[in-house]
Order: C-alpha cells, then sequence, then structure tokens
C-alpha cells in the first residue's frame, strides 16, 4: 500500500491545505445543524409531552370528581297574591357532564286561581344547558305538562301539553350561578302554557 505525501510548498500541498480546512468547516456547519434540529426536536417533545401531562391530568382530576361535586340544584320560583293567585315552582336537578356542558331533569308545579277560574299544571322534562362563553348559556328543554282546569260555572278540563323551549341567556357562574334567559317554544301547542318569547330568571348551584 503507498502512502502519499506532498511536500510544502508545492501545488498539492496546497490543494491537500484547502481540501482539509473545507472538510473541517462542513464538518463543524453539520454538528451545529444537527445539534440545532436535535435540540428542537428535543423542545418539542417535551412540550408535547407536557401538554399530554397536562391534559391527562385534567382529566384524572375530572374523573375523581365525586357524584356530589357533579351535582347541580336550583330552578324557577315566581308567585302573584292579590285578586289573581300565581304560584310557580319548577325545582332542576343536574348533573355536570364536563367543565362547560350539564344536563338533568326538571318538575314544574303551576298554580293560577283568578275570577272563579282555577287551574293546577304539572309536569316534568328534562334539560340540557351549555356554557359558550364564561357567561353566555344555550339551553334547551323539553317538558310535557298535564293542565287541569275548572271555570266559574264549575266546567272541568283537562288536556296534556307537549312542550320545547330553546334559548339563551347569561349566568354569572361560580358554585351559585344565577342566570336569565330568553326562551322560545318551538312547538306551539294551542293548548300551551306559554308565549313567545318566554323570559326565564332563576338558577343553579352546586357544592
Amino acid at each position: 500500500m503507498k502512502f502519499l505525501y506532498a511536500k510544502k510548498g508545492t501545488n498539492t500541498y496546497s490543494i491537500l491545505q484547502y481540501s482539509l480546512f473545507l472538510t473541517m468547516r462542513i464538518l463543524t456547519l453539520s454538528i451545529l445543524l444537527v445539534l440545532t434540529f436535535s435540540s428542537a426536536a428535543w423542545g418539542q417533545k417535551t412540550s408535547e409531552e407536557d401538554y399530554a401531562t397536562q391534559q391527562a391530568k385534567k382529566t384524572t382530576e375530572r374523573s375523581k370528581q365525586s357524584l356530589r361535586d357533579r351535582l347541580v340544584f336550583g330552578g324557577n320560583l315566581g308567585g302573584n297574591f292579590g285578586n289573581s293567585t300565581y304560584i310557580l315552582i319548577n325545582p332542576m336537578i343536574g348533573y355536570r357532564t364536563t367543565t362547560w356542558w350539564m344536563n338533568g331533569v326538571s318538575f314544574n308545579y303551576t298554580y293560577l286561581s283568578t275570577r272563579g277560574y282555577t287551574e293546577n299544571m304539572y309536569g316534568a322534562g328534562i334539560w340540557s344547558r351549555a356554557y359558550i362563553l364564561k357567561s353566555i348559556i344555550a339551553q334547551s328543554e323539553l317538558e310535557i305538562l298535564k293542565r287541569e282546569a275548572r271555570d266559574q260555572f264549575g266546567n272541568n278540563a283537562a288536556v296534556t301539553v307537549p312542550v320545547w323551549l330553546v334559548g339563551a341567556g347569561y349566568s354569572s357562574g361560580g358554585r351559585v350561578g344565577l342566570s336569565a334567559m330568553i326562551m322560545y317554544d318551538l312547538i306551539q301547542n294551542p293548548n300551551s302554557p306559554y308565549s313567545n318569547p318566554i323570559i326565564r330568571i332563576g338558577g343553579l348551584f352546586g357544592f
């Protein structure tokens, strides 16, 4: 095997010297590029792992919430006494499915008495509420109501009415959230007790 040796001052030596210099520059640049991309990839991987860890932690915290922490209670109350008597009792029980969505059931009892006319209305429904923003809510509620009435002549009447209310409004949020909504009855059965639009003021609270 032969080894080539170039003496200093010759063209061959200059070429070899330049080639060595160029090789070192390329090698240095390659190392810097590898280190740069490795750092970026490591940083991205770390960020992704941190994000996944945070999401897993949030999911775990939500899954650890007890039934008591997820339950909410509330509803609407109303009344008027005088020449006409009006009483509204509308309790609601809900379950926090996620941090922005809850579902539940409601019960409705209304009593009305005026000028010899008396009516009892009662029923139940299911509802779903979404928190679109921190204070903006949207709600849908399906009710089945039984209306029983008696007029001043002693005539009795009873009818079952389906009601589908949808609407949106404002909620103060927090564990005790007061709300005000504008809702519409989409079915508008002729015997529906609601006239559009419907103003609902109430609240929900949790433990």
